[in-house]
């Protein structure tokens, strides 16, 4: 096979990236008011593992790390754009399933396990998780101010 053969059956670099990645709907579009939203059972997420959220306001991933505790980030990887639900919760941080940047609950990559240093911009939206009567439930507010636990409970699945 010459070198005109190779280049022929291989694919450009613009070919092997994503035309489009995936779309992370803005919450701020979201006309809900402010408050603790139901988005699952406490049962559909066991230690280590990881759901996608579709119902809130945008896309979101909750996992339970390995203390139990759960966290959540937007849903797609700053990197490349893959589902961060798709990828392996490890420790207390979640890993992507393209190149293994490692998520922790606050929203910053805290490892790239090819490389020396992690990227200044490699840094996510986080959401504050609460689980309360077996429920699980994600403070939600279109303005991004802090959580307030004595703030509405509402106990929708669906927006």
């Amino acid at each position: 096979m010459n070198l005109d053969e190779t280049r022929e059956n291989t694919l450009t670099d613009k070919e092997l990236i994503a035309p489009e990645l995936p779309q992370q709907r803005d919450p701020k579009n979201a006309q809900l008011k402010s408050g603790w939203y139901k988005v699952a059972a406490s049962e559909d997420i066991s230690q280590l593992e990881a759901i996608q959220i579709d119902d809130f306001p945008t896309q979101i991933v909750i996992w339970r790390g390995e203390d139990k505790k759960l966290r959540a980030l937007d849903l797609y990887c700053k990197h490349m754009g893959a589902s961060l639900a798709c990828g392996e919760v490890d420790e207390n941080g979640i890993r992507c399933p393209f190149h293994a940047w490692r998520w922790s609950g606050d929203g910053l990559c805290n490892e790239v396990p090819y490389a020396k240093r992690i990227p200044p911009k490699a840094i996510t939206r986080s959401w504050e998780v609460n689980e309360l009567d077996g429920f699980i439930y994600v403070w939600f507010d279109r303005q991004g101010k802090s959580a307030d636990l004595n703030g509405e409970w509402i106990d929708e699945f669906s927006f």
